[in-house]
Order: structure tokens, then sequence, then C-alpha cells
């Protein structure tokens, strides 16, 4: 039978609970079913869950938890968590914190000695606000060849490898960026405080409290845990092993159950079973803000944001092939639990879609919501196409590394950086973008064009870069790079009239021109390598430019 759950039942018990549905919307049935049906039952697949208004979770799987002896899901198997796993660090720290061990506020050298001294403080809760400007761990691990998957990781060396960092990508406070490091670190800071480890801390503190008697931290990949799941990716031919073979946690390595992440979701809406529970939820979903005062969409370990009007409170994951999403709509009484072993969906996505039937079934959703409008500007000019040409060109900002490319089509400026946007005239070289920001250019004395792009209060800084010159001599690259924050070596070589980047053990990265003097390839995603040049042309050596990690410098041997 599938489990679908009546309207007209759901309407009765929702209203004793404060939950009527508003008079608008047509509660229809939630079929959690047909939100699986896609996946393949011979396949890895998912287990999904959802809560309403507290009343007991219904939980459904589809697919297998392991491949070669045919093992199907359950709603009760174990499966990682990936990054959603953040919030239960955090909410160690925030413990610690209500404990009077430590303040969100105190400078992280207090706990973490071996963190260098960038002259700004780091604090905790830049940590867990992911503002501490700290490079991410593991684009810093690719670029030495070890990333993950290459080498077995631990938190110790996640610390090492921090502590020899010359840099930060921004001052602490300044931005917002997601890195794994942050929550490393964090988990690091419960340990030396509590003086348990993060496991003995959160099961003590929190899992064994709550009922969540399936979750623990996998400090050792190569545990075995009954009941787990194991992870898959998809190729072209089928499926591959795709398993974390890492022991870094607190950034994510959490085992557990959609069961106990629902049970985790009923804590933060009634908090009061735990002592101070109250003000443990509240911190978590405080979104926090930058140091010039703009709020952010992240609390602590938790993703906080407006969605038609309802607070949507949530976090994916990602880790191998284990793909997940937690979420809530905490005033609608909407829980929803998604943990998948199949690396080819997207959690994110298919959790929001159950969010959104679940939101259907309760009546607090229109069957056809309506996007939320772009910005509009308050004014527009009409700017002509001879103009425009005049703001044509490739554009980098040169502390974050973001390529963007404007082009002027059809009588309209257009912004490309992933996607396009069209950029509507205000005034004489001020241009508002359709998501809302805004664009102001900047003209030197030699007639070059740059701009600022002003989002959320922050402001990027755009400078026009040359394309590649189709002439550009290859042999002039060619050489060995050595970064001491690092401490490896990258020989850049010449094949077939292709750069290739080197490295030992037959690690090798082509590269595919992107500006003057610039190369990209995939390595976490897309890394970008300026190469510079002193005063007689030399190419003298480069910085890399990796997800969540900034000019990482490598100098020419």
């Amino acid at each position: 039978m599938r489990p679908i759950i009546a309207a007209a039942a759901l309407s009765c018990l929702l209203a004793g609970a404060g939950y009527a549905p508003p008079a608008q919307a047509q509660p229809t049935p939630l079929d959690l079913d047909a939100a699986l049906s896609f996946i393949d039952p011979a396949g890895p697949g998912c287990v999904a869950g959802v809560a309403l208004s507290g009343k007991p979770a219904t939980i459904i799987a589809r697919g297998q938890a392991e491949l070669e002896h045919a093992a199907p899901l359950t709603p009760e198997s174990i499966l990682e968590t990936g990054s959603l796993a953040k919030q239960f660090t955090a909410a160690a720290v925030v413990l610690l914190a209500q404990d009077g061990k430590l303040s969100l506020d105190d400078d992280i050298r207090r706990y973490l000695p071996e963190t260098p001294d960038y002259g700004t403080p780091i604090t905790i809760r830049h940590l867990l606000n992911h503002t501490s400007g700290l490079r991410e761990q593991w684009s810093l691990l690719a670029l030495t060849g070890n990333g993950p998957g290459q080498q077995v990781h631990a938190n110790a060396m996640i610390l090492d490898l921090i502590s020899r960092q010359k840099s930060l990508n921004f001052t602490p406070g300044a931005e917002f960026l997601y890195t794994n490091t942050n929550y490393v670190l964090a988990a690091i800071i419960v340990e030396r405080v509590s003086g348990d480890s993060l496991q003995a801390f959160t099961s003590r503190r929190l899992f064994k409290p709550l009922g969540m008697d399936h979750t623990l931290w996998r400090e050792d990949f190569r545990r075995v845990t009954p009941g787990r799941a194991d992870a898959y990716a998809p190729t072209e031919t089928g499926f591959v092993a795709n398993m974390p073979f890492t022991n870094v946690y607190g950034n994510g390595g959490l085992l557990t159950t959609v069961g106990d992440l629902l049970r985790w979701n009923a804590f933060l809406d009634r908090p009061s079973v735990l002592p101070d529970g109250e003000a443990l939820a509240t911190a978590l979903q405080t979104v926090g803000q930058l140091s010039n005062g703009a709020p952010l969409g992240y609390g602590l370990g938790l993703e906080v944001v407006d969605d038609h009007g309802r607070r949507l409170v949530s976090h994916s994951g990602s880790t191998a092939g284990y793909k997940t999403w937690l979420g809530r709509y905490p005033d609608q009484g909407v829980s929803v639990a998604l943990m998948c072993n199949n690396g080819g969906i997207d959690p994110t996505a298919m959790g929001e879609g159950i969010a959104r039937q679940a939101l259907l079934a309760l009546g607090r959703a229109p069957a056809a919501e309506a996007p939320v409008p772009a910005l509009t500007a308050a004014a527009t000019v009409r700017t002509p196409q001879s103009e425009l040409l005049a703001y044509e060109g490739l554009f980098r900002d040169p502390v974050r590394g973001d390529l963007v490319r404007l082009a002027a089509v059809d009588g309209r400026l257009t912004m490309t950086r992933g996607g396009s946007q069209t950029l509507t005239p205000l005034d004489k070289d001020r241009f508002q973008a359709a998501d809302g920001g805004l664009v102001g250019f900047t003209r030197r004395t030699d007639g070059e064009v740059g701009f600022n792009l002003t989002r959320g209060g922050v402001v990027q800084t755009f400078v026009a870069v040359r394309p590649p010159a189709v002439d550009t001599a290859l042999a002039d690259y060619v050489g060995t790079y050595f970064s001491p924050e690092l401490d490896t070596s990258i020989t850049v070589a010449l094949q077939d009239g292709v750069l290739v980047m080197h490295q030992r053990f037959a690690v090798e990265w082509p590269l595919a021109p992107s500006f003057a003097d610039a190369f990209t390839t995939r390595l976490r995603g897309v890394t970008t390598f300026v190469f510079a040049r002193d005063a007689e042309g030399r190419v003298t050596g480069f910085g890399a430019w990796a997800g969540g990690a900034r000019n990482i410098v490598f100098v020419r041997r």
C-alpha cells in the first residue's frame, strides 16, 4: 500500500494544533511513494521520511543498500549525512558555551594555538557562520595531488594543513564563504574543551537524550556498522562504488537514519525536551551577519531562508556517493529527511520537492506558486547599442577569482557567470542585474573599463582582462613551481601542444586557456591558475584559485 496521508484527516488533526489551512488552499494527498518512483528498484536509491505537525513519521525506502548482494534499502538503513552533520557540531559548541566553558566570540587560537596569527582574530562564531576566511581543506589537499579519494585524511592532518597557511581568503567577518575547514576546527575545539571525543560528547548530550540510537560519527571509516548502506556513483555503463574513505569528521561524517534525523527536527520544533534546549535551538537557527551588519542566510550549521513568506530551515549534504537533505517549515509543521546512496541524485531539489508536497497536503501552499519576482529597476534609462558596446569584455575579480563576461545583445547588456542575466540601465554607468545586484562601471585614465558589483551589502570589484592570445608562447610556462604552504611541487610540461601540470605518482591535469596568462583545469570543480611575470616578461610563478581557496602561491624554481 502506498503511504498516502489523507487530506481530510490532516485538516481535522492540524486544526486542533493551530495549523488550520488557509481558505484559498486546497489540501491534496501526500504520496511519498510517487516521489521516489523514478528510482530503479535494482539500483542504489533513497530513504525518505516526512513528519507533519509532530505526528508519527511516514518513512519509505526504494532501491538497494548493497548492489553486490542485492540487499534492499529499508526505513532503518544507516547512511552518511555529508554536510548536514554541521548542525550537530555547531550544537556541541553551543552546549559548551552554555556550560560556560567557551564563548562563541573567543579567538580560536585560545583553543587552537597551531593556527596562524593573521593579525585579525578568527572567532568560533566566524567558524560556525562560515565567515572565517579560512581556505577550503579539500581544495588545498587536491592541489597537493592527495585530495579526497587519493589518501586517507584525519582531523589532525587538516589542522596541520591550516597551520601552514600564510593567508586567508578574506578578513574574518567580511564575507560568507562555505568551507569544510571551519567545522573540522570546530570539532577539534569541542574535543579539546570537553575532554571527550566528539562522539562521546554528542552521544551523551544529544543523541541518547533525543532517542537518536542509530547515530554516530564516522571516526574510522573501517569500522563495521551493521545496517549501513554502501554508496555508489553512476557511470555510462552502470554504477561504481563511491565510499568516503576518510577519517575527517565534524564537517560531515555522521552515520544515521532518516528516523533519527526526524527526531532531531522534532527537537528543534519542541526544544524544551532538553535542558536549555530553547536557547540551543534558537542559537542554531539565528542567522549570522557580516562585520558590516549585512545578514546571512546561515545560522549555526543551518540555512535559514524565506520561501514565499514561509521560513525554511534546512541543510543538504554530499559525501562521495551519499546525498542528503534535512529541512523543516517550522511554522507550517512540516519536517522532511532524505538520505540517498546514489551519487547522481540532487538531494536539495528532491527534498524541497517532497517538502512542497507536504505543504500542499496541509493546504499551506497554492498548487501553482508564482516564482519570486526579480527586483526591477526604480528607474530605467535606454542605452543605445553603440554605447553598450563600450561595456563589453571579459572581467575578473582578482581577489575572489570570479570571471564574468559582459556582452551587448539586441540592445541589452548581459552578464554571464555560470548563467546569464540581463542588466537594466539605471543612469550613466549604472545598471541593475536581474537578481538585484547593482553594477557600477568605472573608467581609468587610460580608458580601461571595470565595474563594482554590489549585492547583499558586499562589493566585488571586477577589472578587465585580456582574452588568451592565439600566439601565446606556451613554452614560457614550462617549469617546476613550489608552494611552501602546501609543501608540494607542480611541474608544468608541454605535451602535444597542450600544457599539462604534473605531480608525483602519475597525477596530471591538462590546462585550458581562460584569459591572458591564465588557465583552468577540472579539479574540485574548476581551478584557475593565473601566472605572474616580472618586469622583463619572464614567468615567475602562479596563483591557484580552487573552490573555497584563493590565491595559493606557487613560486618558480
